[in-house]
């Protein structure tokens, strides 16, 4: 193999140690391009960023711009209710488990501050009634998603069969609902305020007669915020109208209405049972919102 001299660039054999026409030490020469060689590797190596910390970085970065997007749009929405706003994919799925959260710890918190009343009162006797077991909570939170769920499923149903062209998607419809009832979700916090006021007793019953008054104002105005934004989803999702929008909503609402009805029917025996079964046990697995 013919090799270079580096110092006069002659032409020397592979195997000769020094240069015949300098006589250059071609071995020490060899050992200092290797260990340049290695030096410059591990600087490279070195100065390259760690790629399984990039990946992290980005889903961090990603997580908190699709939160401040989010925010904005959830703002934008509270202030102009009816006119629609650019939105991400899942912002309305995400609007949409927050409600379903809120109302279920609002349910929850005013169950448990009623037993803990009637605790208090019934103080000497042998019986304490317990918060509500892990169990029964989580059942009523499916509860509670079951009918945001007819909501949307209907809603959506309606507004692509409604449709002429069919051409409604189900996540900017998803997106709509949620613009127009994103207000619902203020009034959940307040209605969970609300309930942690509410305090029975038996020598000031108007007090307690006002503060029940102002959380039953407070569903009544909940239920208002959904009706409406269910009315007006369906109306702003349909472009080409099949036949007139009144009987498109019309017919919602009156499937709707059979929908919660037939699910109270079969859902509130078993309710019943549930609550029997949990306080003739008189135990409790945890409270789910037991750190609030």
């Amino acid at each position: 193999m013919q090799n270079y001299c580096p110092n006069c660039g002659e032409a020397v054999d592979g195997d000769t140690r020094f240069c015949t026409h300098c006589g250059y030490d071609l071995q020490q020469a060899t050992a200092e391009s290797t260990t340049n060689t290695t030096t410059n590797t591990t600087q490279t190596t070195t100065d390259q960023p760690n790629p399984a910390a990039a990946p992290t970085n980005d889903r961090v970065a990603q997580l908190q711009n699709y939160s401040k997007n989010y925010f904005s749009w959830f703002v934008e929405s509270i202030k102009h209710p009816n006119t629609e706003a650019p939105a991400e994919k899942y912002f309305g799925i995400i609007s949409m488990v927050l409600s379903a959260l809120l109302l279920t710890f609002a349910i929850v918190a005013a169950i448990n501050r009623f037993i803990k009343q009637v605790n208090e009162s019934t103080a000497s006797s042998m019986v304490t009634l317990k918060n509500l077991s892990f169990g029964l909570d989580t059942k009523l939170f499916i509860v509670v998603v079951i009918g945001v769920l007819f909501y949307i499923l209907i809603g959506f149903g309606a507004s692509a069969l409604g449709d002429k062209n069919g051409a409604v998607n189900f996540f900017d419809y998803l997106n709509r609902f949620g613009h127009l009832t994103n207000v619902g979700l203020i009034l959940n916090i307040v209605l969970i305020f609300s309930v942690y006021t509410i305090t029975f007793n038996v020598d000031s019953p108007l007090t307690f007669i006002k503060q029940l008054t102002f959380a039953l104002v407070v569903i009544a105005a909940i239920s208002m915020v959904w009706q409406v934004g269910y009315i007006m989803a369906i109306n702003n999702s349909i472009n080409e109208k099949r036949f007139d929008k009144f009987y498109i909503i019309l017919i919602a609402l009156v499937v709707l209405s059979l929908a919660f009805y037939i699910f109270a029917r079969i859902e509130s025996e078993n309710l019943v049972l549930d609550f029997a079964q949990e306080f003739s046990q008189n135990s409790s697995l945890g409270d789910l919102f037991s750190n609030f």
